[in-house]
């Protein structure tokens, strides 16, 4: 019986642009050569329309379409991959940075029926979402009708679905997707808490279309808190869009020079085979309670369940790694479960010098110094910086602005230049680096108006997992900055406290000598793979307490530790230890504790009482080519992250609006962060290395940010905005969860048997 493909996702106005045609070498047949890549628009209307993207790419990764009348079966969703630009933090994000974290999977039921070549397939879908340890079920009934074809990309289709509560069929978020030979309809109404109320907001559109080359249409967004609309009308080569009050013009050209872009997901290959380059970052996993199956992921950076799940699982658990190896069915084996409510991490010296960092940007904070750092300069502040090569000094471009919405970076009127005997009698620049992975020292002390820029040592660290196995080399570590204990912490979160910090008092943001009486000591337990102190374990895992501090809402972590105290003296002999000495340590470590997984230590030992270790993302060095595309980063070094297929992450990020696409700064309202540039697919400039290794790089999801026009490009080639779209209403609305209604999936199945589907890839 033939079934219907999957359809094609779909975005606002100009819509998904055709993929990338493939690269001819390495080999044609090569995954390098062969792996799809996407782009899509990003404007104005795409908050609005993001629901729609999520839907579809959810529902193209449950591959319902592959099993029509196979019965129910498993799927995993990953959550970060399907929302607008990665915006979970996940190691997806180019731009994350220090967000890398333990991917969040959404689970699913699915049962795909079809009667017969002529009448529609039936997917009647049963999800499961994770919110901050909050579960909504959301029901969803599909009617394919047609598939997509090159004269209906849409393909013909009515998708209906119910976000609610746990055992309640009335629906917080109720929705209706439709698409037809003329277009595409859409109606979405959802409840919400944001922490200060409850409000309501509900999004229509309609795009008139038979096709991606020109159409027309309308979005609203509309709720308690105000509303948006926009008419939009686009040809092959314009786009159109008005608010009510103002139009504005762009190219659909992603050559244009003025046109942005953004990549949230890169592959590496083997540059001879054209290979996905993988790593042994983890494996899907079962665990049984109450008798109920739950799906989870185990890797290396920590274990996803189900919250419910989550807080069942005890230490000595079992849970069943699922093994497709043999393509043709899942076999499981059981491990045992040990997590904690915090991990070490290990962080390893590299080094390399002033002059290879030329124009990278790095973040350092000043304290009561800093007010002479120049003219206008205040104490207690972080501020962005680089070295300028040319200059043959540091330039401070901007500053952080925080409070409790967060942190902005706030550009200077105009960049301040720094001399580098600033430093003189200070040990150096103490900072933090996107571009070199994390957190740098550039030793400057002694350092005079003139230096010799290729002999000043940069340091940078490679960061590793420290397992319970490795905790006997290093039985006692020792802290003299930012050190957390069992009764700061408390202390701190407790209501109606008033303290600086959830560190021992004396030691947040402590650069001065400390006594021998003011260092915290810590042991390591390695069979609860904990940090004790006085024999308490170093963590702090309330959810909500966190929550309550945006500082620390994703987790709490320790200044640096030392195993051998002798590493943090401040001079020999001295008898006292300073945090800034460490930069010279070859290793050091950090704990961290929190309510998500990233803080927590999560692993599983085999039969033979081993533990299964994951490889750390591999760290590569990145050559910007030189260009205007790249502007001030053009010509530098970088260093990466690989976290795995699709995860590459660590590329220096800008802000751009929403409105206008235009470059701006990050304090701007209605702009968002986005990575600064996008690594080219090119033989000799798309390219990383590492251990001697050089490895292609290839971009797999982009997003395109239209060059604006002016008005009258538009207007001369005859593109107006459409008048009397007539917007689909709650009318169209029904509940797949309520038995009264037409279109009920009826009560979730119970399937025991393995995951069949993750994120899209057909498991067995």
């Amino acid at each position: 019986m033939k079934t219907l493909t999957k359809y094609s996702p779909l975005l606002a106005a100009p819509l998904l642009l055709a993929s990338q045609a493939s690269l001819a070498a390495p080999p044609s047949d090569s995954a390098y050569s062969t792996d799809r890549q996407n782009s899509h628009v990003e404007d104005a209307t795409s908050e609005g329309i993001g629901q729609v993207n999520m839907i579809v790419c959810i529902m193209s990764a449950l591959r319902s379409d592959a099993f029509v009348n196979k019965g129910d079966y498993n799927a995993l969703v990953e959550e970060s991959r399907c929302q607008p630009n990665g915006s979970s933090g996940g190691a997806s994000s180019a731009a994350s940075g220090d967000a890398a974290q333990a991917a969040t999977y959404m689970t699913a039921v699915v049962n795909a029926t079809r009667q017969s070549n002529s009448t529609p397939m039936i997917s009647k879908i049963w999800l499961s979402q994770e919110e901050e340890g909050h579960r909504t079920d959301i029901d969803v009934h599909l009617s394919a009708t047609a598939a997509p074809t090159a004269n209906n990309p849409y393909g013909v289709f009515t998708l209906y679905y119910c976000g609610h509560e746990v055992g309640d069929p009335n629906c917080r978020m109720n929705g209706v997707l439709e698409g037809s030979t003329d277009g595409v309809r859409y109606f979405h109404t959802e409840t919400r808490d944001d922490g200060q109320g409850i409000y309501t907001q509900n999004v229509a559109l309609k795009l008139n279309a038979s096709g991606t080359a020109t159409g027309s249409g309308r979005m609203l967004m509309q709720g308690d808190q105000g509303s948006n609309a926009f008419d939009f009308a686009y040809d092959p080569n314009l786009y159109l869009r008005s608010d009510g009050s103002a139009e504005q013009c762009f190219a659909r050209d992603a050559n244009d020079p003025e046109t942005g872009m953004s990549v949230w997901r890169y592959g590496l290959y083997d540059e001879t085979t054209g290979a996905r380059i993988t790593r042994n970052s983890g494996f899907p996993i079962d665990y049984v309670h109450g008798g109920e199956t739950y799906h989870g992921y185990l890797g290396y950076y920590g274990l996803s369940l189900p919250a419910a799940a989550m807080t069942a699982l005890q230490n000595g658990d079992t849970v069943q790694k699922v093994d497709y190896s043999g393509g043709q069915s899942a076999v499981k084996t059981d491990y045992t479960v040990l997590k904690s409510g915090g991990r070490l991490m290990k962080f390893t010296r590299q080094t390399r010098t002033l002059q290879q960092i030329d124009r990278v940007r790095f973040n350092a904070f000043f304290g009561p110094e800093g007010a002479g750092l120049f003219s206008g300069a205040q104490p207690n502040t972080q501020y962005e910086m680089y070295w300028d090569e040319t200059a043959g000094n540091f330039k401070v471009t901007g500053g952080m602005n925080c409070s409790n919405n967060g942190c902005q970076l706030q550009p200077l009127s105009q960049e301040q230049t720094v001399s580098v005997s600033f430093w003189q009698t200070r040990p150096g620049v103490q900072g933090w680096s996107q571009s070199l992975g994390g957190e740098i020292f550039i030793a400057l002390q002694g350092a005079t108006g003139s230096v010799n820029s290729s002999s000043i040592q940069v340091v940078y660290r490679t960061q590793d997992l420290v397992y319970p196995s490795q905790f006997g080399a290093i039985p006692t570590l020792y802290c003299v900055r930012e050190c957390p204990t069992p009764a700061s912490m408390t202390a701190y979160f407790a209501n109606g406290a008033s303290l600086p910090s959830p560190f021992v008092a004396g030691t947040f943001n402590n650069w001065n000598p400390t006594a021998p009486s003011g260092v915290v000591t810590y042991q390591t337990d390695a069979a609860t793979a904990l940090l004790r102190i006085g024999g308490q374990a170093v963590t702090f895992t309330d959810a909500d307490a966190l929550h309550q501090h945006s500082q620390y809402q994703y987790g709490i972590r320790s200044g640096r530790l030392v195993a051998n105290l002798a590493a943090a003296e401040c001079s020999p002999g001295s008898g006292t230890y300073c945090d800034m000495k460490i930069n010279d340590a070859d290793v050091y470590y950090q704990w961290e504790t929190g309510a998500e997984s990233h803080n927590q230590f999560a692993a599983v030992k085999d039969s033979s009482g081993q533990f299964v270790a994951f490889d750390a993302p591999l760290q590569v060095n990145f050559q910007v080519p030189n260009g205007v595309a790249y502007g001030d980063y053009a010509g530098q070094s970088m260093v990466l992250q690989y976290g795995g297929f699709g995860d590459l992450w660590g590329l220096p990020g800008v802000c751009v609006s929403r409105d206008t696409n235009a470059v701006v700064s990050c304090d701007t309202q209605n702009s968002r962060y986005v990575p600064a540039f996008v690594i080219p697919n090119d033989l000799s400039n798309g390219r990383v290395s590492s251990g001697g290794h050089s490895y292609l790089v290839k971009w797999l999801d982009r997003e395109i940010r239209f060059a604006k026009k002016s008005l009258g490009t538009c207007s001369a080639a005859q593109l107006h905005a459409p008048v009397g779209v007539v917007l689909p209403t709650s009318a169209l609305l029904k509940n797949p969860a309520s038995p009264n209604s037409d279109v009920y999936v009826g009560v979730k199945p119970i399937v025991t048997s393995a995951v069949r589907v993750i994120h899209g890839e057909i498991k067995y």
